[in-house]
């Protein structure tokens, strides 16, 4: 498949007059998806074309791809000075993250896409790609959110005996048990269709002054407000989240219907799995997460079966704090309390599989 080698400098943004006029606080929470920290940075041919930027950091040793979810890029497995992608190189990992479409560095296509081309032309190239260049027949999938989402669908759905183990942060199959924060915003559906997109993150940098302070609620949604760092909580809002296109929002929303998630022709209906889940699956819950809640991702872990397996993270479990979204990657305590149970996982189910020759 065709992989090239991306520069850095060639990416940078200009800070035209336009790019300040949407992205303001640039001046004082920096423009982070431009920084300069020394990495690998591949472009990858999706299946139809598209460009993908797939981003590595090799410490050597067996490959783990971190994927990220809705409306966000690699930034949240990767935060300057918080970066559980360098924790792991540091490891022996050799760490690999990719951008969806539409994402970060990568290609945005002038026409909408969903979860479909996610799976269908992103991510076979993707892991096709990790395998290459990493020269191993197998690798480590850690998601986060809709990143361990899309594992479930390719685990139960797809093709994933390239994948050993993998770990689902904030993740669920099942959104229909519990009170999520998305139930609450079905409602916009008919005024969004009137949308092509959805200019998250435009809105949530906008915003990101407002984070972290007492008075403010909004972030709630995102992370659990006393287990972040007030200026982390604004530099990830300025910073970590994208525009979102409709279509993609409409099939997610499915996921609330009686017969939950399905195919953009409603032909798939995806808690009906075609085949078992074979690779270890662990299921990270925090315990005051508003977007997958406990209760979805327990019945999540029931449906994927026996390889499936919960870890709740919270007050009740140990922690010094309860947990929400983010903060299961970025939260002050997450070094300490969340990456080492990660680590843990991966050399429970590290392979002997040897290098492709």
């Amino acid at each position: 498949m065709p992989i090239r080698q991306l520069r850095q400098s060639s990416r940078t943004s200009e800070r035209t007059p336009a790019k300040l006029a949407a992205r303001p606080w640039q001046y004082w929470f920096g423009d982070l998806t431009n920084d300069a920290r020394p990495r690998e940075v591949h472009g990858v041919s999706a299946r139809d074309g598209v460009e993908l930027a797939l981003w590595r950091i090799n410490g050597g040793g067996e490959p783990v791809l971190l994927l990220h979810g809705l409306g966000s890029n690699r930034l949240g497995f990767d935060w300057p000075g918080r970066s559980f992608a360098e924790w792991l190189a540091a490891r022996g990992y050799d760490v690999f993250l990719p951008e969806l479409r539409g994402h970060g560095w990568s290609e945005r296509p002038r026409r909408s896409w969903d979860l479909d081309d996610y799976l269908t032309q992103d991510l076979p190239a993707l892991l096709g790609a990790v395998r290459e260049l990493s020269g191993h027949a197998q690798l480590h999938w850690m998601g986060h959110s809709m990143g361990g989402l899309l594992w479930f669908l390719l685990a139960t759905h797809g093709e994933a005996r390239a994948v050993r183990s993998a770990v689902a942060l904030g993740s669920a199959l099942d959104y229909r048990p519990g009170a999520s924060g998305f139930r609450s915003l079905l409602g916009l559906k008919p005024l969004a269709r009137r949308l092509p997109a959805v200019p998250y993150g435009a809105l949530m940098h906008w915003l990101a002054p407002l984070f972290g302070r007492a008075h403010a609620t909004p972030d709630a949604f995102n992370v659990q407000p006393s287990n972040i760092e007030a200026g982390l909580n604004r530099r990830l809002h300025a910073n970590a989240f994208e525009t979102i296109p409709i279509a993609l929002l409409e099939q997610l929303s499915s996921a609330f219907e009686p017969s939950g998630l399905a195919s953009r022709d409603g032909r798939v209906h995806y808690l009906d799995a075609r085949h078992s889940l074979d690779a270890p699956t662990l299921l990270v819950a925090g315990s005051r997460d508003p977007q997958a809640t406990l209760e979805a991702i327990r019945a999540s872990a029931s449906l994927l079966g026996r390889e499936a397996r919960v870890l709740e993270l919270g007050r009740s479990h140990g922690c010094r704090d309860e947990y929400g979204h983010w903060d299961l990657l970025l939260g002050r305590r997450a070094p300490q309390e969340v990456w080492p149970k990660l680590l843990a996982w991966l050399e429970q189910h590290a392979f002997s599989t040897p290098p492709l020759p």
